[in-house]
């Protein structure tokens, strides 16, 4: 078999070229096909990308470092020529399409030679660290700036400059400009949005502040600082939180950082430290800010100044709690003791109360500290009331004077002598402290009563202003009408006194001529009877019959006074004894027949068997009188009945008329005093019948009422117990 022909070492190099060729002309081809996919990107890329040849800058930086020129900034800065040598020695080597879109550009060429038509003075800036990238060998760069279109529009843009840092050559230059006018449009309108935000938030009435969603404090604004005297490096973050009072801050945080994880509104009161150091109640109020994505972005929360309206409502407490305390009493000098205590310490560290007597002098009903240890002070400053002949510009002394309240806000000491008496006086003052004083007169009915005078120290560290002085003066006119009242009452009462006096004394003086003119009035009677012949008698006994009712009238009229007296007195004595009020109304009944014939009025009376109790007789029948003789007169010849009841352990009796009644009005009045259902003048008497019944009645443990419809009569019924109370009279 022949042998086949040996490979020479030339041959195997020749078949080992043609392989490598064969795989370089692929991987040829692969670069072309993957640079051709690449530049096919690049022209439908919605960036503008630019490829340039900055070795001609490269050049200049070169002889600039030879020059010795290390700080290539600040040689641009001091040489523009140069910077405008340096944009005409770039080269742009090809744009894609959305470059020749974003600039109005119809072609390549219009493109390429319109570098310097492009550029402003901004543009030009960023050329600028674009040759100091190069310079100091750094790979990339990324800057806004500014443009120009070929038709003159101005565009923002986002500036990237990249090249091959590495091998050192500037030849391949890649520049994108990215158009990003809606996003600083947008930027622009967030920030002029915020601007006005801060603004109107810096000129508002409160205080506002805004925070991030992790709770940080990113914004306070003016008047934050003014009211707390923080800056922003002390109060942004949780800084604010130091200007809260140290026993608040810790719950005013825990709130705040419990709504923020549940990104709730939320509100909360603490106290917050004035620039002057005061400790100021305020409100605080925030609700969660959402991003367009429901994201939560944080809150913006406000917060007021509330001490007035808290102090106003403290002050109305008090004032309600004033009236209620001013109304329960008529005893003047007891109302304002409490009233002088009830004001320490809600309204003063100290409260003087002044009332001007009749004969013009001042006398200090009362002297209230908030400070126990102050009693010798309290005593010693009851000796200095106001004096109308003493020191008008002495606040008390000056309200009373003048009519008008004095209000001090601020009392420096260099100014005690110029409101006080005397030396000793001063001294006085200066041992309590005052800071703030208000003196209001008590007024009433164009008179000055007195002066009501609250003091501040620096106990409280309160100072008076208006709110404090509206309620001084609303105290003052509540405290003088309680005065008023309290003496108008008194001055009543003597009166009424006076009045009860008069009229036990004159039932008396009358009751002493009636009683011989009833017996001259008998025994006349019993003269003409006997010594008269009968024409002229039955004359002369019909004559005197009318005397005789008179007269009986007459001390009826002058019983009722002495009645009303006694009981005034407080001296109705009651003799008790077993009566059976089924009798005494059928005795009663009985003596009223007569006068019950003469009015027409037929008198029933209706019992059920004897219904006995313990009861004083002589007033039970006066009881008993007066309702029948009251049915009869107002009965207008109509029946009038009269009803015994057993009602178990009390006893019931019912008087009724079908007479003219009782006017609803009327009706819950007729057991007053002096007052009567129909007028006087046609039914006459003094008004005092059922008053001293119904008197008489409750001095026995009864009862009486009354019902009654217009025009078609009363009925009065009456209530005893049969058995008297253990502390019955």
């Amino acid at each position: 078999m022949p042998k086949a022909p040996r490979k020479t070492p030339e041959g195997r190099r020749g078949a080992r070229s043609d392989d490598d060729r064969a795989a370089l002309l692929r991987r040829l081809a692969e670069l072309e096909e993957r640079e051709a996919h690449a530049r096919h990107i690049v022209q439908r890329v919605g960036v503008s990308i630019w490829e340039e040849d900055f070795s001609g800058v490269q050049e200049l930086l070169l002889e600039l470092r030879r020059q010795g020129v290390r700080d290539v900034r600040a040689w641009c800065s001091a040489h523009p020529d140069f910077v405008l040598e340096a944009v005409r020695r770039v080269r742009v080597l090809g744009v894609n399409d959305a470059t020749l879109r974003m600039f109005g550009a119809s072609s390549q060429e219009e493109m390429l030679g319109s570098l310097e038509r492009i550029l402003l003075p901004d543009t030009l800036k960023v050329f600028v660290e674009q040759m100091v990238t190069l310079a100091e060998g750094r790979p990339f760069l990324q800057s806004e700036s500014v443009a120009l279109t070929l038709d003159g529009r101005r565009l923002e843009v986002l500036f990237t400059f990249s090249w091959d840092a590495v091998v050192g050559r500037a030849d391949r230059v890649l520049v994108t400009l990215m158009d990003i006018g809606e996003r600083k449009a947008a930027e622009r309108a967030l920030q002029e949005s915020e601007a006005r935000f801060r603004n109107m938030a810096d000129h508002a009435p409160v205080m506002m502040w805004v925070t991030e969603p992790d709770g940080r404090c990113t914004y306070l604004n003016r008047q934050w600082y003014a009211f707390t005297g923080q800056t922003e490096e002390t109060g942004l973050g949780f800084g604010w939180l130091d200007a809260v009072h140290p026993e608040d801050a810790a719950p005013s945080r825990a709130i705040f950082v419990d709504a923020n994880a549940r990104r709730a509104p939320f509100r909360l009161d603490y106290r917050l430290r004035r620039t002057d150091g005061e400790y100021r109640w305020a409100i605080d109020s925030a609700a969660p800010r959402f991003g367009p994505g429901g994201e939560f972005l944080g809150y913006i929360g406000s917060v007021i100044d509330i001490t007035e309206r808290r102090r106003r409502e403290e002050l109305q407490r008090f004032l309600a709690e004033a009236g209620t305390a001013l109304a329960s009493t008529l005893d003047y000098g007891t109302t304002l003791s409490t009233l002088a205590r009830l004001a320490v310490p809600t309204l003063a560290d100290w409260c003087l109360v002044d009332l001007l007597e009749e004969d013009g002098s001042v006398h200090r009903v009362e002297v209230s500290s908030a400070d126990p240890a102050d009693g010798a002070l309290v005593e010693q400053l009851r000796r200095f009331p106001a004096r109308p002949n003493g020191n008008p510009e002495h606040p008390p002394t000056k309200a009373i004077l003048e009519g008008r309240p004095v209000l001090l806000p601020e009392i420096p000491p260099e100014r005690f002598s110029s409101h006080v008496h005397d030396e000793e006086h001063a001294r006085m003052i200066a041992a309590t402290g005052p800071i703030s004083l208000i003196s209001v007169p008590l007024l009433a009915r164009g008179r000055t009563l007195g002066a009501l005078t609250f003091v501040t120290t620096a106990r409280s560290g309160r100072h008076y202003g208006a709110v404090e002085l509206e309620a001084a003066e609303d105290l003052a006119r509540r405290a003088a009408l309680s005065v008023d009242n309290a003496r108008l009452y008194r001055d009543a009462q003597r009166a009424v006194r006076l009045r009860d006096e008069f009229l036990s004394i004159a039932s008396h003086e009358l009751k002493t001529p009636l009683t011989p003119l009833v017996l001259k009035l008998r025994v006349l009677w019993r003269e003409i009877e006997a010594r008269c012949e009968p024409s002229l008698a039955q004359r002369l006994l019909g004559h005197l019959e009318v005397s005789r009712r008179q007269v009986k009238r007459l001390s009826e009229l002058v019983d009722g006074l002495l009645d009303v007296s006694h009981l005034s007195a407080g001296r109705l004595r009651l003799e008790r004894e077993a009566v059976d009020l089924s009798e005494l109304a059928r005795e009663v009944s009985a003596r009223f027949q007569e006068e019950s014939e003469r009015s027409e009025s037929p008198l029933r009376l209706v019992t059920g068997g004897p219904v006995v109790g313990q009861w004083d007789r002589l007033r039970l029948e006066q009881v008993v009188s007066n309702l029948l003789s009251n049915a009869l007169k107002y009965g207008g010849g109509h029946p009038v009945s009269i009803r015994v009841e057993d009602t178990g352990e009390r006893a019931r009796l019912v008087v009724r008329d079908e007479g003219i009644g009782i006017e609803p009005d009327v009706l819950p009045r007729i057991f007053h005093k002096f007052e009567r259902g129909v007028s006087e003048r046609h039914y006459g008497g003094l008004g005092l019948g059922l008053y001293v019944t119904q008197q008489v009645l409750q001095a026995m443990g009864g009862t009486i009422s009354a019902e009654s419809t217009p025009g078609q009569g009363a009925t009065f019924t009456v209530e005893l117990p049969r058995v008297p109370a253990a502390d019955a009279p």
